[in-house]
């Protein structure tokens, strides 16, 4: 279990972000005992702590209970429901009387796609808040020897990308369901920032540690996200035809914090680091929904590997028990 995807201090939102929010918040009070939502509960919104505290906790694979965090006021919990349809990781409830403010999804993305500068900076914020979670969860997991499950060969030595015409790319791009809403002009603008490649399986996209590469939509096949040990590879994510890879670097402008590699032949797009401030700043339409996009496969993978590394301490602390069991 991980406390990655449901609760943070405010940070760098700061009180200013929260006061040009106000007028989409809706008050919310809650006595001792008495829950702000349970684990496995429909994640509708982002509570934000005035005055009291909330107790985070969460469920383990052997039935146990795992307190997460304590938080108050200053302090927001759920935040990464406002970009995506999960479910709720963990159960908060109040340890005594609590009020605060409550910022519903469908409200947020009202907000975002007018343009409302105070949700795209929140937006923002929790973008960068996923890539620094992604990265600390992903070294926390490498810290854990990979079970044989997850373990995978280490691609064959390939050749680089090689450049494909623009030539059909566009309609390929507007046939993924994930990009079916993006207007033929939005879809013409993005392809005008971008270039198209060819990748065989096995070439590696991007090695860890290495500077950032920018973003890859896959059109056509599948990449790979996994950390090289030995002469194998430990699988974190696969990911198919229109997802986004590489959105972390991109964004942070730090290093890889893992290797992509392809694992069937693919058909790419490729957009470089630097076009991503520019892509955050842009308030166009387009930009709007590939960023959204972006936040949205940003804050799966990281749901993804929490759920993963929950698993990961959870087998550790039955075998602990099994042999503590047996001494």
């Amino acid at each position: 279990m991980s406390s990655h995807v449901e609760v943070s201090a405010t940070g760098g939102i700061g009180p200013e972000l929260i006061a040009a929010l106000q007028p989409s918040l809706t008050p919310f009070a809650v006595e001792p005992g008495e829950l702000l939502f349970r684990q496995n509960d429909p994640a509708d919104g982002m509570h934000v702590i005035a005055q009291g505290r909330i107790r985070v906790q969460g469920r383990t694979l052997a039935d146990g209970l795992v307190q997460l965090a304590e938080v108050g006021p200053g302090d927001i919990v759920g935040e990464f429901s406002l970009i995506d349809l999960g479910r709720r990781s963990a159960t908060a409830e109040a340890v005594e009387a609590t009020q605060g403010h409550f910022l519903a999804r469908e409200q947020f993305e009202r907000l975002i796609f007018m343009g409302d500068a105070a949700a795209t900076g929140l937006a923002r914020h929790i973008r960068h808040l996923a890539c620094a979670r992604t990265r600390s969860t992903i070294a926390a997991i490498a810290q854990t020897p990979p079970g044989a499950a997850e373990m995978r060969p280490a691609p064959p030595a390939h050749a680089p990308p090689k450049p494909r015409a623009k030539d059909g790319a566009a309609a390929m791009l507007q046939a993924l369901h994930q990009f079916s809403h993006f207007r033929p002009e939005e879809i013409a603008q993005l392809m005008r920032a971008a270039s198209v490649t060819d990748a065989a399986r096995g070439t590696v996209l991007a090695a860890p540690a290495g500077s950032a590469v920018g973003l890859y939509v896959i059109l056509r096949g599948a990449v790979r996200t996994g950390l090289p040990i030995g002469g194998g590879i430990e699988q974190l994510l696969i990911h198919g035809p229109g997802k986004i890879v590489g959105a972390i670097a991109a964004l942070d402008g730090g290093p890889q914090p893992a290797q992509l590699d392809v694992r069937e032949d693919a058909i790419l797009i490729h957009l470089p680091q630097e076009r991503m401030a520019r892509l955050e700043a842009d308030s166009g339409s387009g930009s709007v929904k590939l960023v959204d996009l972006v936040s949205k496969q940003l804050t799966a993978d990281l749901r993804a590997l929490s759920r993963r590394q929950g698993r990961q301490r959870s087998m550790a602390a039955l075998n602990a028990a099994g042999e503590t069991a047996h001494v």
